[in-house]
């Protein structure tokens, strides 16, 4: 029954990281899609997206027949409870990346989109996706950490980029559609960094049973 468990955990490892993997790719061909103006690429990236809602789906499924069959307790229920809100998380961040496809696919402007704070952002999440996935896998508490912190750096990575498309704006009101285009861009790839800073939360709830967020209060708390 053991190694029967055992085997059911590692497969449900092993899909949440090719999920990641996936998620990592998508992002990638998502800026590269954005920025170069590729709609071909941009169509295949909206098409592979469901590709990642079925890894979510299979993942789920096996989480709950191994709560189901097994019954575990304490850490491994807590392991099998974070599996399941991982795969939605990276399924969201999946989302995003088609979502940022969906903006280039929708346009009318051919202007030059290259933006080197887009790349930036991009591969600072795609670093924070890899962390958070080796966390998890090793059950790395101060990885997780780190992770749940980067979110601030993207964020003023993010604050950067918007006050670099509003700038233009005001330079010159022709550049509003694909600045505001750009904006949004970068809002998906800030949303998806909140987002995998919450699976830095999870796997420290997984490994100590409690959450960053929780602690968090509780210092806010004691200041009042």
């Amino acid at each position: 029954m053991i190694k029967k468990f055992e085997k059911a955990l590692k497969e449900i490892e092993e899909g949440l990281m090719k999920m990641a993997d996936l998620c990592i790719e998508q992002l990638d061909a998502s800026i590269k899609a954005f920025t170069e103006g590729d709609k071909e690429l941009a169509k295949q990236i909206r098409k592979r997206d469901n590709e990642i809602d079925l890894m979510e789906i299979e993942i789920e499924d096996k989480c709950v027949k191994a709560i189901a069959l097994y019954q575990p307790v304490s850490g491994d229920l807590r392991e099998l409870m974070t599996a399941i809100k991982i795969s939605s998380k990276l399924e969201k961040v999946g989302d995003n990346a088609s979502k940022i496809c969906k903006i280039l696919l929708k346009s009318n402007v051919d202007g030059n989109r290259k933006n080197e704070l887009l790349v930036v952002m991009k591969d600072y999440l795609i670093n924070m996706i890899r962390n958070a996935m080796i966390a998890f896998k090793n059950r790395d508490e101060k990885l997780a950490r780190d992770v749940y912190e980067m979110d601030k750096r993207l964020d003023n990575l993010y604050e950067q980029l918007y006050r670099s498309m509003i700038s233009k704006i005001i330079e010159d009101p022709k550049n509003l559609t694909l600045a505001t285009e750009i904006i949004f861009a970068g809002k998906y790839l800030e949303r998806s960094g909140n987002i995998v800073a919450s699976i830095g939360d999870r796997v420290v709830y997984m490994i100590t049973g409690e959450r960053i967020k929780e602690e968090e209060l509780e210092e806010e708390m004691k200041k009042e």
